[in-house]
């Protein structure tokens, strides 16, 4: 019904993200709309066009006005427009599952991951005794929430969220070990934010930027590949994950690396 609600406002649904409804006139985009199940953002240079959009669907629907966006999915939204700044963070959220877990008070780490972590499935319980205590610890509950936060505002977490997620079957107090590392680095950082800032002609809209660990998983030997991509400075698009055919050479992992990054370019 929504859908079909857009179409006749004409709205376009965007090609890659079916909960985002666009307004163009003559290729000029007038407004934006990003729908999550009963959740609504709006997005216009023009607050006419705006008002006329939530006039309409307040006529269609039932809706309850919440001002101008300051939190959404978790996400708190900072604006400075004197500045041209915007900030997304999950801050508060952090907070809560760090303190969750128990880790608010732990002491702080500067780094995602410590390099004494080298992680590898050999390092599974060896004993019903080891699986039945690391049964009872919230492994995969906390892999999810860091997880979450990775997708959405902290590209900082895409290789350690690779790194410790490949346990979640069967981890050991090695792993959890790593995890609550992780924690540790969040309680340091809670205040990392995601910075939008207003688009300078000088500057290149979009970069992109790759990468590749040859053989980096001790496990398996596949290798691992990255690639961020920033628009006017600020990173929109991030991927950290294991490549799936195993490379023979430092270069041919490069160039695997590379066509997912183009591939995500395009």
């Amino acid at each position: 019904r929504f859908d079909d609600f857009m179409m006749r406002m004409n709205f376009q649904r965007s090609n890659y993200d079916n909960c985002v409804y666009i307004l163009k006139r003559d290729d000029e985009v007038f407004l934006y709309l990003l729908l999550y199940v009963n959740d609504i953002l709006l997005a216009s240079s023009s607050m006419d066009q705006i008002d006329r959009l939530k006039a309409m669907l307040s006529f269609e629907f039932e809706m309850k006005e919440l001002g101008k966006a300051k939190r959404i999915l978790g996400m708190d939204i900072n604006k400075n427009r004197s500045k041209g700044k915007l900030f997304l963070s999950q801050q508060g959220y952090i907070k809560k599952v760090v303190e969750k877990f128990r880790m608010h008070e732990s002491k702080p780490v500067s780094t995602p991951l410590g390099q004494h972590d080298n992680l590898s499935t050999k390092d599974a319980p060896n004993s019903d005794e080891e699986r039945e205590r690391m049964r009872l610890i919230p492994y995969s509950n906390g892999m999810g929430s860091i997880m979450y936060y990775m997708v959405c505002s902290r590209p900082d977490l895409a290789y350690v969220v690779n790194m410790v997620s490949r346990f979640m079957t069967n981890p050991r107090p090695k792993h959890w070990g790593a995890l609550k590392w992780v924690f540790r680095y969040l309680n340091d950082s809670l205040s990392s934010s995601l910075k939008f800032k207003r688009k300078m002609k000088s500057e290149e809209p979009i970069k992109g930027y790759t990468n590749s660990n040859f053989a980096g998983n001790i496990s398996t030997r596949k290798s691992l590949f990255a690639y961020v991509f920033t628009f006017f400075g600020t990173v929109v698009s991030w991927r950290s994950v294991l490549q799936l055919v195993l490379a023979l050479s430092t270069t041919e992992a490069e160039f695997i690396a590379l066509t997912k990054a183009v591939k995500e370019a395009r």
